[in-house]
Parts: C-alpha cells; sequence; structure tokens
C-alpha cells in the first residue's frame, strides 16, 4: 500500500500566509478530527478583494509585488496541525469581538488573516515548513490523500519553522 499524507487546499494568499508567523489559525466554517501532518496546498483561485490592515500584513512579508510571489495550483509547504477550535473560544476565551481584553500584537495579526466570525473553527498549527520548490498538483474542496513520494524531495528540503 502506498504511504499518503493528508493536504489540504486554500485560497491564495492564506495557503502562503499559513507559512508564516502571521497566521497561526486557519479558519473553517468545518471541523476535523486530523491532527499532525498536514500539507498546505495553493489553489488555483485568486482573491483580491482584501482589506487595507491584510494588504499590509501581505507587503511586510511577501514585498510589494506580493501577488507575483505567490504560487497558485501546487502543494507550497506543510504544517503540524495542533488542534480545532471553536473561534469564540480562541484567544483566553475572550471571543472574537470582546473590548475589554485587548489582543496581543500577534493575536492581531493573526485575526487580520482569518475570519474569525461566530459558528467557525481556528485550525491551530504549530510547526510549519515551507517548500523551497511548489510541487505542481490538482486540489480539492475537501482534506485529501497525496502519495508521499511526490512531496518527499521537498519535506527533506524544507525549512522547519517553530510557530
Amino acid at each position: 500500500m502506498t504511504e499518503t499524507l493528508k493536504a489540504i487546499s486554500m485560497w491564495q494568499p492564506w495557503a502562503s500566509l499559513w507559512l508564516t508567523k502571521n497566521k497561526r489559525h486557519e479558519t473553517r466554517h468545518w471541523q476535523t478530527r486530523h491532527r499532525g501532518k498536514i500539507l498546505v496546498h495553493a489553489a488555483k483561485r485568486r482573491v483580491d478583494d482584501l482589506d487595507d490592515e491584510l494588504c499590509g500584513i501581505l507587503v511586510d512579508e511577501f514585498g510589494k509585488n506580493w501577488l507575483g510571489a505567490l504560487r497558485f495550483g501546487a502543494i507550497v509547504g506543510m504544517v503540524d496541525l495542533l488542534d480545532v477550535i471553536p473561534t469564540e473560544k480562541l484567544y483566553d476565551g475572550r471571543g472574537v469581538e470582546s473590548i475589554f481584553s485587548p489582543l496581543s500584537d500577534d493575536e492581531a495579526t493573526d485575526r487580520a488573516c482569518g475570519n474569525f466570525g461566530p459558528r467557525r473553527f481556528g485550525w491551530r498549527r504549530g510547526t510549519y515548513w515551507v517548500f523551497p520548490k511548489p510541487i505542481p498538483y490538482r486540489g480539492h474542496q475537501t482534506i485529501f490523500n497525496v502519495p508521499a513520494e511526490v512531496v518527499a524531495e521537498q519535506i527533506a528540503a524544507a525549512r522547519e519553522v517553530c510557530g
């Protein structure tokens, strides 16, 4: 039997952001029981209608031509998925609308990189790996399997960053 790794497709710029210090949580309207390593696939779809705060984060992280720096239709890295938490319980249970407990800079940046609205889930990552050469691959709308041999070389060459 061929060994496989789990993968998740994400629209850009969020796929690349999850492989930075800026985005600790991927937000989804659904949960997963999967914990552990999961490949990050950058879908072919890109989103251009972004608010100024997120655009500033993108410029700081990827440069003024950030859109040209992002890859599409490829596996771009891997994260260690630690937990899946209802968004209402993130940030010490303060909820996303609390005005009584200001967020730290890191928390505010993370929030700017996702949709932390009600009835959503924050997929918290720990360590992440950025692949030196993105691997062209077809994504899917749910978690999907990728044969380990497809990504083995890039995993071995990837830079590990503790999240």
